[in-house]
């Protein structure tokens, strides 16, 4: 992989592949992990890779294996969690098998903790992702896996958990016939008007506002391979501050003058009337399919789909209200 950095656009280039991967499939993926807790739990300090053993289990009777290495990730979790984020790199061997794909690296989302609610936020964060796939292929795919975690260090401990795997932004990339782009000094005006709408609607809707285009906070870029296509889109992730989710370690954005990360603010720049009004109806279109995503999802209790729907349900009364619209939305916007 090479870098070319150009005036205000920085282009990862990178060769795809056409390989499986892990997100061919919305099925549960069952995982064992084996690894040495201790040595993990150390590396939280340095961010060390460690060597670990991860099997693939395709059915009941066939799995697939491979010797990896991991580490801890994140930021604000990787020092919060007792069982942070996880990310896993291939050996070179590995990266053209069809059993890993094209890439030689994978973030996996843990449950953090191994009490209380943090399973049911996981799966909560999951459902986020999932619905964003729904509104524009300009996502990040996720899979559900159920992971076993084996203590190589401790014979005999052992652990079940939920988890899930994001998809790599070069197979985002690929898929869409795009480039990654890496500069912090874009902002949103730099963006694709459409896509921008999208992004800041759809992190209104979740009550998101731990997102930046500046400085890529919780934000990627890509720029589609088409000369006729001058502006780049934006992709978010990390949606464990949002109130649709409402982690107990969540806070809102300092500035804001928000009490809760319940309440809703938005924090898209001020678009043309016309693209504003689309990206609205194009929610207003999709709200059955955004809600089936949650109501068909076995894994959540009925109380915790009940709150999520009745948070969605604030966000589509102002979308039914033009009043709401013009108070909530068009004067909160960001001008430029």
């Amino acid at each position: 992989m090479e870098e070319t950095s150009g005036d205000s656009l920085d282009i990862i280039h990178y060769t795809p592949r056409k390989d499986w991967d892990f997100f061919d499939s919305e099925e549960l993926l069952k995982l064992t992990l084996e690894f040495d807790f201790k040595e993990f739990t150390r590396g939280k300090r340095d961010l060390k890779y460690q060597d670990a053993v991860l099997k693939i289990h395709l059915n009941e009777f066939d799995s697939v294996v491979h010797e990896i290495r991991i580490r801890p990730r994140g930021i604000m979790r990787l020092n919060y969690c007792t069982f942070p984020p996880i990310k896993f790199n291939f050996k070179k061997s590995d990266s053209t098998s069809v059993y890993v794909g094209d890439e030689t690296t994978m973030k996996l989302v843990t449950h953090c903790k191994d009490f209380g609610n943090f399973e049911e936020w996981l799966l909560k964060e999951f459902l986020v992702y999932r619905m964003y796939n729904i509104m524009t292929e300009m996502s990040f795919r996720v899979r559900l896996v159920e992971m076993q975690y084996i203590d190589t260090g401790k014979k005999g401990k052992t652990m079940k958990k939920y988890g899930f795997l994001i998809e790599h932004l070069n197979s985002v990339a690929d898929r869409n016939n795009a480039m990654p782009i890496d500069n912090e000094k874009l902002s949103q005006k730099l963006m694709d008007p459409h896509g921008m709408a999208r992004v800041a609607l759809f992190n209104y809707m979740i009550g998101n506002t731990d997102w930046s285009v500046t400085g890529l906070h919780n934000i990627k870029v890509l720029k589609v391979n088409d000369f006729l296509v001058k502006d780049p889109q934006p992709i978010p992730y990390d949606f464990d501050y949002s109130g649709l989710v409402n982690t107990e370690y969540a806070i809102p954005t300092e500035g804001l003058g928000l009490e809760s990360v319940r309440d809703r603010l938005y924090r898209g720049i001020c678009l043309n009337k016309e693209v504003t009004d689309e990206t609205i109806r194009l929610f207003l279109q999709m709200k059955m399919q955004l809600y089936d995503v949650i109501e068909n999802f076995e894994l959540l209790s009925k109380n915790d789909k009940k709150d999520m729907i009745e948070y969605m349900d604030g966000f589509f009364r102002i979308l039914d209200s033009n009043f709401l619209i013009q108070r909530d939305i068009y004067s909160n916007c960001i001008e430029f």
